[in-house]
């Protein structure tokens, strides 16, 4: 009977690359960054741009820029996928302004970021 061979690749050689280049370009898998994974490189090349942040930093209506903070989000978020033109991030360049919208919230909470995080802090703060 024949011997099945695996169909991992074997090794360029036995010994470890010497650089963190050479290791990995060696990765069978070639992850495909997400929406959230371009988003967050896309907020953080934007945080600093005093739009952007007046945009992001409301957290009552009268305080919103385009009258809601529905219309915030969606300018933010049209920033973003600009900011991703320019970056070259191919995913977000092609999202829809309502999933872009999305993850930008999803990155805000996870860096405790969010207005409501936010506003819970404030209410804190003024006990």
């Amino acid at each position: 009977m024949p011997r099945i061979r695996p169909l991992v690749p074997a090794p360029a050689s036995r010994s470890l690359p010497a650089t963190v280049t050479q290791l990995l370009g060696q990765n069978i898998r070639k992850a495909k960054p997400t929406l959230k994974d371009e988003v967050r490189l896309a907020y953080l090349a934007l945080y600093e741009n005093a739009a952007f942040r007046r945009l992001r930093d409301a957290l009552e209506p009268e305080e919103t820029v385009e009258g809601s903070m529905q219309d915030d989000d969606t300018c933010a978020a049209q920033m973003l996928r600009k900011k991703g033109v320019e970056l070259n991030l191919h995913v977000l360049a092609k999202s829809k302004l309502h999933d872009i919208n999305l993850k930008m919230r999803v990155f805000e909470r996870g860096v405790n970021a969010s207005r409501k995080q936010r506003s819970q802090v404030e209410a804190e703060d003024a006990a």
